[in-house]
């Protein structure tokens, strides 16, 4: 009798023991699948961010590294029209490579040693590949135009070929040399300089 007790508590506990699994297996199971999805999509959108940045430091070195024959400033002497010129330059850059430009704006510029950097802010949407050759286009111009930031994000979950991306594009303007110094037309005075009185 008491083997008989034994072996139908072993029977309960296990069938219980099952049902308990099953349960947790069907309320766990989703969650786990969820965030494991949510992981690879960061994995994928880290690789495509280090992929552009890849690119985007080749070809600054490739800039730098160009001939010295190009002018590396932008043409003009105001920085409204430069940024104006700017701007066209990278509409007309994302169009070509079959982004559509999302926003396009002139941002405060900042004075260095001997230039001026003029920054112009560009938010696009596209593909991946076609972002990567935008930025390959930019750091490749002449004049010399410099990524100093960039963000993207996909468009929707699940879909990482089309993403938006915004970037500050910078271009640098030649400060005009101040005309050199010299006497004012009162300082001169006829008969050169006066002699010195004895006393």
């Amino acid at each position: 009798m008491t083997g008989e007790l034994l072996r139908r508590r072993l029977i309960f506990y296990g069938l219980n023991g099952a049902i308990v699994l099953a349960v947790c297996f069907a309320i766990f199971e989703p969650i786990v699948s969820h965030f494991g999805l949510r992981n690879d999509e960061i994995l994928d959108s880290a690789a495509q961010l280090a992929q552009v940045r890849r690119v985007a430091h080749d070809t600054f070195r490739l800039a730098k590294a160009s001939t010295p024959e190009a002018d590396p400033y932008l043409a003009g002497a105001e920085e409204r029209i430069a940024s104006a010129d700017l701007q066209a330059n990278l509409q007309a850059l994302a169009g070509a490579k079959g982004l559509a430009v999302q926003a396009v704006r002139g941002l405060p510029g900042r004075q260095a040693a001997q230039w001026r950097a003029v920054p112009v802010g560009l938010e696009v949407e596209g593909t991946a590949a076609a972002v990567r050759e935008l930025v390959a286009a930019i750091e490749t111009q002449t004049p010399f135009l410099f990524i100093t930031d960039l963000s993207l994000r996909t468009l929707a979950d699940g879909d990482d070929s089309r993403m938006r991306v915004s970037l500050t594009v910078e271009g640098a303007l030649r400060t005009p040399k101040p005309s050199p110094g010299g006497p004012l037309l009162s300082e001169i005075r006829p008969g050169g300089e006066g002699k010195a009185t004895s006393r």
